[in-house]
This record gives structure tokens, C-alpha cells and sequence, in this order.
């Protein structure tokens, strides 16, 4: 009987910027470097329901094998060593949006 070899994934430490910012009524968190985004009617709520929706999408994509290819779009370099985004786009209209602050998120990403 042969035993089947798994490949455990290695995570990796990084960190992103969330933003903060005023949309109507609510706060929005969004971070740019992984297209995420959440909300919720103080920064407290809004930070933690971000933090859900990044538990949420890294869970996604270590189950479907996709984090790579989503890091990929979102614009990071993978490169041994190095995992953080190369350049990060902002939407205009969050640029011009009432930002209330923001902060560096870090994040362990399961990269095989």
C-alpha cells in the first residue's frame, strides 16, 4: 500500500492597506490590494465585517486553488520570498469619497 503525497501549502506574511471611508449612512472597508470590500454603520463594525469577508476569500480560495491566480489579477508578484501587490489601483471615486482613515492588515496567505 503506497501512502499519497500531500502538498501542504507554506503561508506566506503580508500586509495590506485597508481603507476607511464615508458611503451615505454606512462605512465602507476597502482594500485595494485584494479588491475586497465590506461595511458596517461604525469603523468598528466595518473593520470587523472586513476581516470576516478576508477570512471568507482567502477559505474560498485555499478550497478552489485559486489564490494565486486572484493574487495574480489583483496585481501582486509572486516571486519566491517576495508576496505583496506590485502596483495597486484605487477607484477614482474613492478617491474623492470622505476617508476617514486607514490601516495595514496583516495577512497570511497559503501559497503552494
Amino acid at each position: 500500500m503506497s501512502v499519497a503525497k500531500i502538498k501542504l501549502p507554506k503561508f506566506v506574511s503580508s500586509v495590506v492597506t485597508v481603507m476607511l471611508y464615508m458611503q451615505g449612512d454606512y462605512i465602507m472597508a476597502y482594500c485595494p490590494a485584494l479588491e475586497l470590500s465590506s461595511y458596517g454603520r461604525t469603523e468598528k463594525e466595518a473593520t470587523a465585517s472586513f476581516n470576516e469577508a478576508l477570512e471568507i476569500f482567502l477559505d474560498y480560495c485555499a478550497e478552489n486553488g485559486t489564490l494565486e491566480q486572484n493574487l495574480v489579477a489583483c496585481g501582486w508578484n509572486l516571486r519566491q520570498g517576495y508576496v505583496q501587490p506590485d502596483e495597486v489601483h484605487v477607484p477614482l471615486e474613492l478617491l474623492k469619497a470622505q476617508k476617514l482613515h486607514s490601516f495595514d492588515q496583516k495577512v497570511s496567505l497559503p501559497i503552494c
